[in-house]
């Protein structure tokens, strides 16, 4: 549980250097980093809506990143350890998600944000249960090194 903040704090500056190497490969395409109208009207300049476009971005991650602590309890188990994750995902993801792309309005922002997500759970979860698995492993080659001694 101590983690928590390390891993929020490692999330957040990872997303923020991963967001802004996207941004500034767009920018070489496009000419200007790529933000919703509505997002960027609500700010008095593009620098600014970027800006908060990253914070809010290193936020979502931060949350999901500090929220990995729900598999180190162990007496959760697999199932209910991954439940709680979701929810915790979901509860960072669509509400800024939402804000800064209009996942709710443009179909195309959803299937990238739900496909964002989907992968970004997968690729913990998988991590998870082969830790999950080792651990097993582990137990039973302790058991069986136990039946051998009596």
């Amino acid at each position: 549980m101590k983690n928590i903040g390390f891993r929020f704090i490692n999330g957040f500056c990872y997303s923020i250097a991963i967001t802004l190497f996207i941004v500034v490969l767009v920018m070489q395409v496009a000419g200007k980093p790529v933000m919703l109208p509505e997002f960027v009207a609500r700010y008095e300049s593009e620098a600014h809506a970027l800006g908060v476009q990253l914070l809010l971005v290193g936020v979502m991650s931060a949350v999901t990143s500090a929220g990995t602590v729900v598999f180190e309890m162990r007496r959760l188990g697999l199932l209910i350890q991954s439940i709680i994750f979701l929810f915790i995902m979901m509860a960072a993801w669509i509400p800024t998600t939402c804000f800064l792309w209009g996942f709710h309005k443009y179909p195309t922002t959803a299937v990238s944000c739900v496909l964002s997500m989907v992968g970004t759970y997968g690729i913990c979860w998988f991590i998870q249960y082969k830790l999950c698995y080792r651990d097993v492993e582990e137990i039973n080659r302790r058991l069986k090194e136990k039946e051998a001694e009596v």
